[in-house]
């Protein structure tokens, strides 16, 4: 029973990854398949962080997180489990002071918002074309740090290609609908203008969202958020539309 019980634990504990990244610098990876929020399964990190960096305690750097969504292989199986991958940097010492939150951005009004629409929508073809045209680094320089969490250039430009070669070139892509938030609850203050989207590509179908934001009046919106989607043409008819349901609102 001992032994069993032992054998369970073995199982459940998580694999980490732990990599020297410079001086006082870790990176840590971790992959689950019981968790799909990043920080949360972040904070798995902690232990293993704690026991490294002993005494001089640590704090978390940028992160970045990759969602692997798996689908049943036929109509009727059980759906296998999602896998997410968390990779963290993590400092020892203590970390900086926080600067202090900024005041929250004025309202916007509908005609505000109106006017604000063809600069979004020439953002959002702006970001496409570059990535489409495999300009990289022009679409890396229009993310900010949440939306790369703190990959490279050249980590960037990989993840992107990767992405292009699993759902091939994009034949033809359609902007939807234009949504602005002001101040939301949960992030820092400011504009927020939501972006949805489809497209068709040669291998797979694509919808998402993009979120642009700028923290004041005036300031230079940088894409913070994308959420993708991608339709199999594989899939069954049952999971396609299921899918396209939850998470393709202009499908």
């Amino acid at each position: 029973m001992l032994a069993l019980i032992a054998l369970m634990l073995f199982v459940t504990q998580d694999v980490i990854k732990v990599e020297p990244d410079g001086p006082g610098r870790w990176r840590m990876t971790i992959t689950a398949a019981d968790e799909t929020d990043p920080l949360r399964l972040a904070d798995r990190l902690r232990p293993r962080a704690a026991d490294i960096c002993s005494a001089q305690g640590y704090y978390f750097d940028h992160y970045t997180f990759s969602l692997e969504q798996r689908l049943p292989d036929q109509p009727g199986a059980g759906k296998p489990s999602d896998k997410l991958t968390v990779v963290q940097d993590v400092v020892c010492g203590a970390s900086a002071a926080a600067p202090p939150e900024p005041a929250p951005a004025p309202v916007l009004s509908d005609a505000d918002a109106e006017a604000l629409n063809p600069q979004l929508e020439a953002l959002t073809a702006a970001y496409f074309a570059a990535l489409d045209q495999g300009r990289y680094a022009d679409s890396f320089a229009m993310a900010d740090a949440a939306m790369t969490g703190g990959a490279t250039l050249e980590q960037w430009t990989e993840r992107e290609k990767q992405f292009a070669a699993s759902a091939g070139a994009v034949t033809e892509r359609q902007i939807g609908r234009l949504t602005w938030y002001s101040n939301p609850a949960g992030v820092p203050f400011g504009h927020y203008g939501a972006v949805d989207y489809v497209a068709s590509r040669t291998l797979q179908q694509e919808c998402g969202y993009l979120i642009w934001y700028r923290p004041k009046v005036g300031a230079p919106f940088k894409l913070t958020r994308q959420e993708t989607t991608l339709l199999s043409p594989n899939l069954s008819p049952e999971s396609r539309d299921a899918i396209r349901k939850a998470h393709c609102i202009l499908l």
